[in-house]
């Protein structure tokens, strides 16, 4: 974990072995950061990632807490300050999708979207907050279902990416000045396998811009909020344009 250059940041990013959350691993270390790398069940993954950053030259800390713990939030962010002393940005990777129909949602399977996806950016922020340095960010990651009521087996995870855009807007209001809040809302990116040709098309054909997005589009919007020190509370889509025709 050696390194002969100071870091010029701490980075902490939730979900970060994987697909987008790797990516936006490797965007922040690109940079130059120290990286706080969480899984919740991704170990090979989460440690293939780290041996690959660290011959490139990053200190990376690699933490492995299943979110769904109420407790794991405070961990983290203890083992982050541990590692390297303070943070300066945070990113809120983890979260999951079940698809249900309507009348199939139980409290349980409720509980185990809320918890990922809601309860826990929120235990994060009030965990972080303290341990951050002045100028800190905080980067939430909703999704563009959030606002289409098109997906009726996505109940869940839609309220909760909806109800994760308010929090951010009371948050920051809470942390400001020290401490900015954004949030950043993807279209498709990293179609799942599962995804038919013929369902894909269908989907794109109602995206202005015509493509899915790419990783790089969601870390340009990432680093964007997290250089961009006049702007707090704002949720940024990076859609293609497909909110235009909601």
């Amino acid at each position: 974990m050696s390194n002969s250059k100071a870091p010029r940041r701490t980075t902490l990013v939730t979900g970060g072995a994987r697909r987008l959350g790797a990516a936006i691993v490797r965007s922040f270390a690109a940079r130059g950061d120290a990286i706080v790398l969480h899984h919740g069940n991704s170990p090979v993954e989460a440690e293939a990632l780290a041996t690959e950053l660290r011959a490139a030259g990053t200190l990376v800390h690699v933490v492995q807490e299943d979110l769904a713990d109420p407790t794991a939030p405070a961990r983290l962010v203890d083992a982050a300050t541990r590692a390297f002393g303070a943070l300066d940005v945070v990113v809120s990777s983890a979260s999951v999708m079940k698809w249900h129909s309507f009348d199939a949602v139980t409290p349980a399977e409720w509980d185990a979207v809320a918890d990922i996806n809601l309860r826990a950016p929120f235990f994060l922020m009030q965990a972080a907050a303290p341990a951050m340095r002045d100028g800190g960010v905080i980067i939430q990651l909703s999704d563009h279902l959030a606002f289409e009521s098109i997906h009726p087996r996505l109940i869940p995870h839609q309220v909760t990416k909806s109800a994760l855009t308010q929090l951010v807007h009371t948050v920051a209001s809470l942390l400001a000045p020290r401490v900015r809040v954004n949030a950043v809302a993807p279209g498709l990116v990293l179609a799942p396998e599962s995804l038919s040709p013929e369902t894909l098309s269908k989907f794109l054909a109602d995206v202005p811009l015509k493509r899915s997005g790419t990783p790089d589009d969601i870390t340009q919007a990432i680093h964007y909020l997290v250089d961009a020190t006049y702007v707090t509370g704002t949720l940024l889509t990076v859609d293609g344009g497909r909110h235009l025709w909601r």
